[in-house]
């Protein structure tokens, strides 16, 4: 998912490959415009799967283990470009993705109401806290507003590509949402980090400064 992403390269903004894999997560769609202008949409969907599967395997096999997203993800890319190219249809190819996101949105917005919600464990990716953790009432009540505001944005978005993958070429629903959408969502991610240090970073202060008067106190 394109907000997962975003988080994944903002947490990584220190580290020298962060450039290079952002750029290289782009590949599959420089790919599908690639062949679609020069063999046509079947053509575009294979190579584009193709190339979505090299990323997936290389990225795991750098990772620290596999585990069961590697054969769910290969599964997914694999089923879409089937079906897609069954149909040779570009709804069908790219709906499919924006099916899986909306179920996803959904289920990650569903925390926003339980104990831990998922923005408690994305939050020390972006802001760790060295005091403040995820027990702190304010911290779990930012989490699940968080939460929410990410739900809401990425069910906008993704019905709003849903009604343009209808009305336009599969090229054109490549390009809009690239330039359109992911930069949408990078920038409603910025804010909410930004909301985030907002509301935290003062329990921070104020829990160090407890902390280290008390050693203070205690040496004395």
């Amino acid at each position: 998912m394109r907000s997962i992403a975003t988080l994944e390269r903002l947490a990584r903004r220190i580290d020298r490959s962060g450039p290079v894999a952002a750029l290289t997560s782009l590949l599959p769609t420089g790919v599908f415009l690639l062949f679609d202008a020069w063999l046509g949409l079947v053509a575009a969907m294979v190579a584009a799967s193709a190339s979505s599967l090299v990323l997936i395997v290389v990225r795991r096999r750098r990772g620290a283990g596999v585990g069961v997203l590697l054969p769910l993800s290969l599964g997914f890319v694999v089923v879409k470009a089937v079906a897609g190219v069954i149909t040779e249809s570009q709804v069908v190819y790219f709906g499919a993705g924006l099916a899986l996101t909306a179920l996803i949105t959904l289920v990650v917005g569903a925390t926003a109401f339980a104990r831990t919600p998922v923005a408690s464990h994305l939050i020390p990716l972006v802001t760790p806290y060295r005091h403040l953790t995820s027990d702190h009432p304010t911290y779990r009540r930012v989490s699940a507003q968080v939460t929410a505001v990410w739900a809401l944005a990425e069910l906008a978005i993704t019905s709003w590509e849903a009604w343009h993958l209808t009305v336009s070429t599969a090229s054109e629903f490549v390009v809009t949402r690239s330039v359109v959408a992911w930069p949408v969502m990078g920038v409603v991610i910025f804010f909410l980090i930004f909301y985030v240090r907002f509301r935290l970073d003062r329990y921070e202060h104020f829990l160090a400064r407890q902390v280290s008067a008390s050693v203070g106190s205690t040496i004395h």
